[in-house]
């Protein structure tokens, strides 16, 4: 491993991190999101404080990909980016998501017929396949305005970036925040307003921008999480979601405490093409479990949660691997 592959071996750890807590967020969320009729009052408050602190997951992802596209450093031309990285994706969301569309189906109708296959690649344009793939259409949309945003951070320099930055947290999270706590609506609009493109050009910043120590970033996770956790289990002031101002404290804390830990991935950066199949395939196990089974972590108390969430995270990994190992699929779940 050379030099510079060393030094982003940190986004390998925090890939790994991520992957790891949103498998962990779809195990107690496929609970509580579809059966929480069946949970007592205690179980209810455990599941929801877990989702929540796992709602980080999916911002460090796209922390990590702001981080690898946008600094100056990585040359792509506007071809590449639509024939390689833009194409990757969209034909992984259409396979994937006509697949899993299809799967729904039969699990609805309980039969099979080859127009099904057609319904499903409606369904998967029309954004109507399984939850997790939303992802996947976020994404496409940040690859799309990446050539933009780099001619922004390469001439704007550090204090546009920041004053950006700055909007896009208040318009994204802090306002909404305010709003849904108040019930009081601001008329005011930012045409820019969307977290996941903060979340996107944050991961450059964070990466390129600031010298802050990882004891900062470890201190604000921290606190961050027991926020989450007093919320869920004391006071239960407010909902949490992608935009809350604690997901994304917590979520830029996690990755500057990793990037500047100064700690060896070698052994996640030889494994890493492993984690975008995982993030594809383990919902199959988790439906499996859930909706073919019938066996939820319920069944098994609180200990559930953490035996769930490894059982799908090893069969993810295994069959990630196997995904791998198949030429025609390997260049769409590497």
């Amino acid at each position: 491993m050379d030099e510079k592959k060393k030094q982003l071996g940190y986004l390998d750890i925090l890939r790994w991190t991520a992957i790891a807590m949103v498998v962990m967020l779809h195990v107690v969320s496929g609970v509580s999101d579809t059966i929480a009729v069946e949970m007592n009052q205690g179980q209810k408050i455990v599941y929801e404080t877990v989702k929540n602190l796992m709602t980080a997951g999916v911002p460090i992802f796209l922390m990590i990909s702001g981080a690898l596209f946008l600094t100056p450093e990585k040359k792509i031309t506007i071809e590449r980016l639509l024939k390689h990285y833009v194409r990757r994706i969209l034909l992984a969301l259409l396979i994937f998501g006509t697949v899993f569309a299809v799967m729904e189906l039969v699990m609805t109708e309980r039969t099979f017929s080859l127009t099904m296959v057609g319904k499903g690649f409606l369904m998967t344009l029309s954004g109507n396949t399984w939850a997790h793939m939303w992802y996947l259409y976020e994404l496409i949309g940040l690859y799309l305005i990446t050539p933009l945003l780099k001619v922004v951070i390469a001439y704007g320099g550090k204090r546009l970036l920041e004053y950006g930055l700055l909007l896009g947290f208040c318009f994204s999270s802090i306002l909404p925040f305010a709003e849904q706590l108040t019930g009081f609506y601001l008329g005011f609009t930012y045409p820019f307003a969307g977290i996941y493109l903060f979340y996107y050009v944050a991961g450059y910043y964070l990466r390129d921008c600031v010298e802050w120590s990882w004891k900062i970033g470890g201190a604000v996770a921290a606190v961050m999480g027991v926020i989450l956790i007093v919320n869920g289990f004391c006071l239960q002031l407010f909902p949490v979601s992608y935009d809350s101002p604690w997901i994304v404290l917590m979520s830029m804390g996690i990755f500057l405490a990793v990037s500047r830990a100064n700690v060896s991935g070698s052994w996640f950066s030889v494994h890493r093409g492993l984690c975008f199949g995982i993030y594809l395939i383990h919902p199959v196990f988790l439906n499996f479990f859930y909706k073919f089974l019938h066996i939820t972590p319920l069944r098994i108390g609180y200990a559930g949660i953490l035996i769930f969430w490894i059982l799908t995270f090893v069969l993810s990994c295994v069959a990630a691997q196997i995904m791998i190992m198949i030429p025609p699929l390997r260049k769409y779940v590497v």
